[in-house]
C-alpha cells in the first residue's frame, strides 16, 4: 500500500513539474512593425496567438496563427509561425521557421527574425 502511495505521490510531482515548465515558455507580446503604416510587415503578439498585417499591390491583408519559441542544437532561439488553412495563399509567405533575436536600441525595442528588424510599436 505504501508503495502504490508513494508511486502515486511521485506521479503527481512529475505531472506538476511539467506544468511549471511548460507554463515558462517564451513569448512575445506586442506590436513590430518593418516599414511605414501604408507599406510594411507588422507583427501582434499575443499569448501564442500571432496576427501579421502585410500589404499586396497596395491592399493591406492579414492572417491570423499561432507561434511557438524554441532553442535550436546550436542554442539559437527559433520561432514557428503557422497559419490556418483558412489563411490567403499569400500568407504562406509569412509561415515557417525564423531565427529570432530581440533587443534594445536606445528607447526602441526590437527583435529580428532572419536579420530583418521590427521595431515595436505602441496602438
Amino acid at each position: 500500500m505504501k508503495k502504490i502511495i508513494s508511486l502515486v505521490l511521485v506521479c503527481v510531482l512529475l505531472v506538476g513539474c511539467v506544468f511549471a515548465l511548460a507554463s515558462c515558455a517564451k513569448t512575445l507580446n506586442g506590436k513590430y512593425r518593418f516599414g511605414s503604416d501604408s507599406f510594411g510587415t507588422t507583427y501582434e503578439f499575443s499569448g501564442n496567438n500571432v496576427e501579421v498585417t502585410y500589404y499586396v499591390l497596395g491592399f493591406s491583408k492579414s492572417a491570423e496563427g499561432t507561434y511557438k519559441i524554441a532553442e535550436n542544437e546550436e542554442g539559437k532561439l527559433i520561432i514557428t509561425i503557422t497559419f490556418g488553412d483558412d489563411a490567403d495563399d499569400s500568407a504562406d509567405e509569412y509561415a515557417g521557421e525564423y531565427v529570432l533575436l530581440e533587443g534594445n536600441e536606445g528607447d526602441t525595442e526590437y527583435i529580428k527574425l532572419d536579420g530583418i528588424q521590427y521595431n515595436k510599436i505602441e496602438d
